[in-house]
Formats: structure tokens, C-alpha cells, sequence
């Protein structure tokens, strides 16, 4: 049994229902050192044996065998193995790729085999000067002629180097002179190979066939036989046996490295195609990242209307800080939180601004947030802004109850104000803002009343408001019991002097001796950010008849059984400075960047908007989106892939010839994905660029301001890993198309 041999076998074509025979039951076997010559009639089925003898296209029936095994089980990855690794093409429409040279295309078939890179250097330049190209290596072949692009793919056959050389009218193109030259290289390398040649000029060849085989209507109608060149005969005009196969450097297939540089060169070398790409790369970044933005942006809008448990003042706007060591903020700290980019306003007095502080009269009660006046930035609607410490302005909804039926008659009016902390001071309304009209629900949900103090007052304020959210405990001779600041628990009063405590009677009989006076208590306050311990001494104990003398106070029976301490020592246990502030961003779009700045400059920082309570609640915002953002990326990625499969139809030509030459699905794919990853990135980084720009103010969009505003360096991460990915499964989605049928068949239906 030879090389090759054809048992039976037939060839069939399908188009749109009828059934065609290309060959019918061809015997045929060949071996290697023949020269053999098939010719006939157009149509006759020369070509279509060729190509199954080749593996480019497969058979219906019979068998064909490969040095005595059998290929009807072959796949199409098979036959790409067996191209590989016996045949070299010479295709009668040349099958070159017209965006590379010729020393590139006749490289590719060495590349493809899996050559050393320095082998391919010396063979190439070699073989391209045999075929007398060697002055035309750079040149593009889609600037050469028919006769050059013959030669090219002649060069192509002879630099891959295997066991079977097949041509179809290898000399169809060429004048007569390098006709015969090619025919004399050809019977040279028949010499060690199996040499078949397709043609319609038996003349051209009839002295140099060691067998013709004629062929009519998809049958062999005549076989002179293998009669072999006798020994002696003369040496062809290219001289001696060929000896290529005998010292290859080569691999089982492409290397990696060979396959990320063919993907990197076939982004580039056809710049239509480049830039048709990245327009469609281009849609496909703008699509995904504005399904992406629209996400985030319907989950703010989301956060724009709720409420929270613990902060009742809530602001979507709102970020809560502390400072990692926990410590007091500082003027520094304030500073820094006021100049930061996106910061619309800081409010110091944080632990006030969710507490409600009242101040009433017997005509009229109002309650509102406590805020420093320094945070007012409007002038007030009615009346004037305050001259005094005790003077403050209200702010509100005119909504027909919360100033009454007329505002005008709050301004001047004296108050006292009542706080969690007691307080009981008496301040007067010096301003009135309006915040709206009681038909203004958007706002309502998001603003609320708010009493703007003085300083002095807020540090008043501040302290009652500590006070009360603390846990103090006295220490009086080894009992330890709670007290409460305020009424009828632990008191400032301007007769005991610092560093003392005066106690009610009921305190004597706690020591030994009947009396308190003399004696060390210890007062403890635990808050939320720190402890304190103060020592003092009993200055003495008050009764009902000493109750006034010692306190200066009347009315034993609203005060009785509080205690008292001086002013500097309350200070002491509650007046400790703000540890916890809130920053209001300009716009809940630079709420993730801002939390980033917060954490990175040493604060803890709780967005409120993300811990809030409302009828849609983010999650279900994300179940709702999630199947519309995948809906959409879908059809993006099928809108993209028609048309890349369109602006790839070249690539399709360009894939089927690599497999003509042997290259198997895994190297093709990992190819093509390398073109269009690129491609992807290089317009993902037109995209970050035009955003730069946008920041910058060179150009302007809205859009992309969107962009800037909602999307972190996360984000941007994980939209260059969507894109990614889609880049992947189109090259993934394109490559299976090529690959679905035989390399010949691709060829028909992509050229």
C-alpha cells in the first residue's frame, strides 16, 4: 500500500436541495517519489480529489487511507493535524494573505508548523530567492501581480516541507520561461515526496510525470501507471535531491509567542478594519458603561427618599464621620473636611443634628434640629440674622402650622428651650427662614425644621445633649449608684466651688460616722467615646431648712434629692469636644469617591444612603435592573457581533487559509481573540481618555460627566472585565463559524 490510497470513495455537494457528485468511487493509490500529473476536462473533478486528497475537504463514502490508516473517522481537527504534518498547498487562486509580504507569507507556513525562529530566517530568504521574489520580500502581495502572487504561494509550499506537495495549475499564472522553471523544481522535490499536480496543461508536465491520471465526469478514465524514473536520467535544472526535511527544527505546532504577534499584526495591517473595530468597540463601551451608570443611578435616586432608625435627620447627601483613633475632631480636622472637593457643608455639632430641641412659651412651641448659625448660608425671609448669643432663627415649612397662621408675630419673642439635657435657657427668635411651601412633599422628605444657636448656646446645648446620652455613676463609699443629669438628678449650681459636691441629707447615714461632709466621692460618666473619672470632696449635705442657703435655689420640692456640682466639673465629665461630624457631599453621585477620600485621610465613614429604610429598597432596585442590564449587554453583544462578523468577513478568507496550511482550531482562536481583545482595549482606552478629557474641560458631555460623577476605579475595573469577556465570546462565537465545517468549505462560503 502507498502513501495515499482512495477506495471507493465519493465526494458529494448539497446546495439548496440538489445533490451534486464531485467524484464518484475513486480507486486510486500513490506513493512517495511519484510525479503525478491529474488532468481533464473543466468540472471533471480533478480539483475536487485534489482537495480530499489534501484533507481540505472531506468524502461521503469509501475510504481513504494515510500510510495504510484509515481517515473516515477523522474530525476537522484531524485533518488540520494531517495537513500539518504532510501537505504543502499550491491553490490555483493563490490563498495568500494580501495584507502580509511575501517573506510573511511564506513565514507563516514555517510558523504555522512551529519552526525556529532562526531556521524561518535563513529558509525563507532562501526559497523567496529561488523563486525570484527576493527584491519584492517587503512588498505587500496585494501589489503584486497574478504571475508574483504564483510564485509567492509556490514559495509557501516549498517552505512548509512535508511528505506530499500538492498544486493545483501551479503555472496557470506565470510566463513560459518560469513556467518551466517551476516544473523543474517541482520534479526535483519528487524526488523524496509525493509530488500531485492538477492541470490543464499536460503538455507543460508530460515529460517530467512519472504517472497521468485522467479524469472525466468525477471518474478516473485513465491511469498510465507509477512508472518510475530510471536511474541515470539527468539532474533537473535546480540540481540535486531535496534534503529540507531532513534537518527541521520543528515543533508540534505554533508557539504562543508566534500566535500573540500574528494576533498583534493582524490588529494593525489593515487600518479599515482597525478603525471599523473600534467604532463598534467604541459602541460597545459607551452601551455597557451607560447600562452600568444608569444601574448605580437608579439605586441613588432610590436612596433619595428614606428614613433611618437611628439618624432621624436624614440626608441622602449625608456621610457620618469619625476618626479611626477615635478621637475629638481638631480645627485642623474641620478645615480639611470643609475644603475637600464635593463638600457641600460640614456640620460640627453632629450628635445635636438628630436630636429634637424644643423651645416654647405659652403662646407657642416649636422643635427643629439643633445647628450652629454658622451653618446658616441664607439670610433669613423674615426678620434679621442675630446680634446676641441668646438670640437664634428658626427655620421651617410654611405650611400654615409649623410658624403658626403669622410668622411675623414669632420675630422678637422670648423662649425657653428644652433639650434631652435639660437646659431651661431663655433665648429670643431674631429670624424666620422658609424652606418651602407645605406643598413642597420632594423637599419635605428630605429637609426638616431646624433651630439655628449661637456658639455659646450650641456648647450648651452639646453638653446637656452628652449628658443625657451617657452613663454616669457615683461612688460613695463603696456604693455604687446611677445619677442622672437634670432635673431632679446631678446639677450645676454656681455656689459649689470646683473640685466639690454637695449632696442631699439622705447621703449621711451612708457613712460611719452620721455626716457626708469631708468625705471623697468618685463620679464615673461612660459615653460612646470616652470614660471619665472625677474625684471630689462632699462640701456638705443640704435639708429642707439649709436647702437655700446652700444652693441659692427655692422650692425645695422641685429639686429635692438632686445633686450638685460646679460648673467646671461638669464640663469635666461632659464636655469633651465632637467626635463625630457629618459631611454633605454636592451631589450623592460623589458619594462612593468621597467615602474612598474619607478612609484613605484616617476616618471611619457611614453613608446613610446606604443604610436606610424605604419602600424600594435598593436590592429590590437590583432585582428589578439586573435582568434589563443583562437584556441589554445580550443585545449589544449580538448587535456587535453582526457586525464584526461583517467587518471580519476578510478574517473569515484569512482563518480558512490558516487552515489550508494545517493550523488547528485552539491556535486560530487564541488569535483571533488577541485581535479583538486589543482592539477592545485600545477603545476602552479612547473611552478613559475622552472621560480625562471631560474632567479636564478640554471637551464637554454630560454624559460622560455621568461617568466621572457615578463610577469609582472599581467600577472601571469591572467594566474592563465585562468588555473582556465580550471581546472573548465574540472571538469565541466567530472563530466556531469558521471552524463549523471543512477548510475548503469555509473557504467557498467566506470568499
Amino acid at each position: 500500500m502507498g502513501m495515499i490510497r482512495l477506495k471507493n470513495v465519493s465526494k458529494y455537494y448539497y446546495s439548496k436541495g440538489i445533490i451534486a457528485s464531485g467524484i464518484s468511487r475513486v480507486n486510486l493509490d500513490i506513493d512517495s517519489g511519484e510525479f503525478v500529473v491529474i488532468t481533464g476536462e473543466s468540472g471533471s473533478g480533478k480539483s475536487t480529489l485534489l482537495n480530499v486528497i489534501s484533507g481540505l475537504d472531506t468524502y461521503e463514502e469509501g475510504e481513504m487511507y494515510i500510510e495504510g490508516k484509515e481517515t473516515s473517522h477523522y474530525s476537522a481537527s484531524d485533518f488540520e493535524e494531517y495537513r500539518q504534518k504532510y501537505i504543502s498547498c499550491i491553490f490555483q487562486s493563490f490563498n495568500l494573505v494580501s495584507s502580509y509580504t511575501v517573506y510573511q507569507n511564506v513565514a507563516l507556513a514555517m510558523q504555522i508548523d512551529g519552526c525556529d525562529p532562526a531556521e524561518i530566517r535563513q529558509k525563507v530568504s532562501d526559497i523567496i530567492k529561488k523563486v525570484g521574489l527576493y527584491e519584492f520580500r517587503n512588498r505587500k502581495v496585494s501589489k503584486l501581480s497574478g504571475g508574483q502572487k504564483q510564485r509567492v504561494a509556490i514559495a509557501r509550499a516549498l517552505a512548509k516541507d512535508t511528505k506530499i506537495l500538492v498544486a493545483d495549475e501551479p503555472t496557470g499564472n506565470l510566463d513560459s520561461e518560469s513556467a518551466d522553471g517551476i516544473v523543474d523544481l517541482l520534479t526535483d522535490i519528487s524526488a523524496d515526496k509525493l509530488v500531485i499536480v492538477v492541470t490543464h496543461n499536460y503538455e507543460q508536465f508530460r515529460d517530467h510525470a512519472t504517472r497521468i491520471i485522467k479524469m472525466h465526469d468525477g471518474k478516473i478514465v485513465e491511469d498510465t501507471g507509477a512508472a518510475v524514473r530510471t536511474a541515470g536520467e539527468a539532474v533537473p535544472a535546480y540540481g540535486h535531491r531535496s534534503t529540507r526535511g531532513e534537518h527541521r527544527a520543528k515543533k508540534d505546532s505554533i508557539t504562543y509567542g508566534t500566535q500573540l504577534r500574528l494576533g498583534v499584526r493582524n490588529t494593525f495591517n489593515l487600518p479599515a478594519k482597525f478603525l471599523l473595530l473600534l467604532l463598534v468597540f467604541l459602541f460597545i463601551v459607551a452601551s455597557v458603561s451607560a447600562q452600568y451608570v444608569a444601574v448605580k443611578r437608579q439605586k441613588d435616586t432610590v436612596a433619595e427618599v428614606g428614613w433611618n432608625n437611628y439618624f432621624s435627620n436624614y440626608d441622602p447627601k449625608r456621610i457620618v464621620v469619625e476618626k479611626q483613633d477615635r478621637s475629638a475632631f481638631t480645627r485642623a480636622d474641620y478645615d480639611a473636611l470643609e475644603n475637600a472637593p464635593h463638600v457641600e457643608k460640614v456640620i460640627r455639632e453632629d450628635i445635636m443634628y438628630d436630636s429634637s430641641v424644643f423651645i416654647e412659651n405659652k403662646d407657642f412651641s416649636y422643635y427643629g434640629y439643633a445647628l450652629s448659625l454658622s451653618n446658616l448660608d441664607k439670610e433669613p425671609d423674615l426678620g434679621r440674622m442675630p446680634e446676641a448669643d441668646d438670640e437664634v432663627v428658626l427655620a421651617g415649612y410654611d405650611d400654615g402650622w409649623t410658624f403658626g397662621d403669622k410668622p411675623d408675630d414669632l420675630i422678637g419673642k422670648k423662649f425657653t428651650v428644652s433639650t434631652d439635657g435639660g437646659l431651661g435657657r431663655e433665648v429670643r427668635v431674631a429670624g424666620i427662614v422658609v424652606l418651602g411651601s407645605g406643598m413642597d412633599e420632594d423637599a419635605m422628605l428630605t429637609e426638616n425644621n431646624m433651630i439655628y444657636f449661637s456658639d455659646p448656646l450650641m456648647a450648651d446645648i452639646r453638653k446637656g445633649m452628652y449628658a443625657a446620652n451617657s452613663t454616669t455613676t457615683m461612688l460613695v463609699n463603696g456604693t455604687e449608684q446611677t445619677v442622672y443629669p437634670g432635673s431632679g438628678g446631678l446639677n450645676v449650681n454656681e455656689n459649689v466651688p470646683e473640685g466639690y459636691i454637695l449632696l442631699p441629707t439622705s447621703y449621711d447615714p451612708m457613712f460611719k460616722e452620721g455626716y457626708a461632709a469631708g468625705k471623697e466621692i468618685e463620679l464615673r460618666t461612660k459615653a460612646l467615646y470616652y470614660d471619665q473619672e472625677l474625684k471630689l470632696m462632699i462640701m456638705g449635705t443640704y435639708g429642707e431648712k439649709t436647702f437655700e442657703s446652700k444652693t441659692g435655689l427655692k422650692n425645695l420640692a422641685e429639686h429635692d434629692g438632686e445633686i450638685y456640682i460646679s460648673e467646671m466639673d461638669y464640663r469635666r465629665l461632659y464636655e469633651k469636644g465632637s467626635f463625630q461630624t457629618s459631611v454633605f457631599v454636592d451631589d450623592t453621585k460623589n458619594m462612593e469617591g468621597m467615602k474612598d477620600m474619607l478612609e484613605r485621610g484616617g476616618y471611619h465613614a457611614l453613608v446613610l444612603r446606604d443604610h436606610i429604610n424605604n419602600f424600594m429598597s435598593e436590592e429590590l432596585v437590583s432585582i428589578v435592573q439586573l435582568p434589563i442590564s443583562v437584556i441589554v449587554c445580550l443585545a449589544v453583544f449580538f448587535i456587535a457581533y453582526f457586525v464584526i462578523r461583517l467587518i471580519l468577513k476578510s478574517r473569515g478568507v484569512y482563518f480558512a487559509t490558516l487552515r489550508m496550511l494545517g493550523m488547528g482550531k485552539g491556535p486560530a482562536r487564541r488569535i483571533m481573540r488577541v485581535e479583538l481583545v486589543l482592539d477592545c482595549m485600545i477603545s476602552y482606552a479612547l473611552f478613559i481618555l475622552f472621560i480625562y478629557l471631560n474632567r479636564t474641560g478640554v471637551v464637554s458631555s454630560e454624559q460622560l460627566m455621568d461617568h466621572i460623577t457615578y463610577l469609582t476605579t472599581r467600577d472601571y475595573i469591572i467594566l474592563a472585565v465585562i468588555l473582556l469577556v465580550m471581546a472573548v465570546l465574540i472571538s469565541g462565537r466567530f472563530m466556531r463559524s469558521i471552524f463549523r465545517s471543512s477548510a475548503m468549505g469555509t473557504y467557498r462560503e467566506e470568499a
